[in-house]
């Protein structure tokens, strides 16, 4: 498994141009790291499974928001 937001070493930079899916892949999760809460510190397979949990989190939201909205007219 690799990690998600260390920076490599200037001797490890040839490696990224051999592997853009994993390169790309990583800048994705940093990314994703920084959009849910409380997932800084979080390996992969938790990062992905606190997304999980935010979106249904928002999702959940969303629904109480259009049901107010619903009951009052807006």
């Amino acid at each position: 498994m690799f990690t998600v937001g260390k920076k490599r070493n200037k001797g490890v930079a040839s490696q990224t141009s051999r592997r853009p899916f994993q390169h790309m892949a990583l800048r994705r999760l940093r990314k994703l790291k920084k959009i849910v809460p409380d997932a800084h510190d979080a390996d992969v397979d938790v990062l992905l499974r606190q997304t999980a949990d935010y979106i249904c989190i928002l999702e959940l939201k969303l629904t109480v928001l259009r049901r107010v909205s619903a009951i009052y007219g807006v």
